[in-house]
């Protein structure tokens, strides 16, 4: 992500892709997309109503050698793209957990980055 956010390490990973243990949300754009592209078997709807990539092995089902196979892909979501500086949903900064990147416990002054970038919006 470029702008006045330092580069993370994410592509490809050095922390075995920590952050894509859980899948992701994705739009309904992105969801119809990578079913037509990678197979209807790799998206799924919550009983929420969400969708979501599905989780194999401990990782997202686009995670495999050490690499996102969809990192390139137009319809990349939005969610990875952002993460962990900008919430997909509302565009402003992501307000989670984001030590679910072990970058950001090895080096705590890029949370104080995104607090202090989050808070000049």
């Amino acid at each position: 992500m470029s702008g006045p956010f330092p580069r993370l390490p994410c592509y490809p990973c050095p922390h075995h892709a920590a952050c894509c243990a859980y899948g992701t949300t994705v739009s309904d754009v992105e969801a119809q997309s990578l079913r037509a592209r990678h197979g209807e078997d790799k998206v799924y709807r919550t009983r929420w109503g969400e969708w979501r990539t599905r989780v194999r092995k401990g990782r997202c089902v686009f995670y495999q050698d050490q690499g996102c196979t969809i990192h390139d892909d137009p319809h990349y979501p939005a969610v990875c793209r952002g993460f962990p500086w900008t919430d997909a949903e509302t565009g402003g900064a992501y307000e989670f957990d984001q030590t679910i990147c072990p970058e950001f416990v090895s080096r705590p002054e890029l949370v104080q980055i995104g607090r202090h970038i989050s808070g000049s919006r």
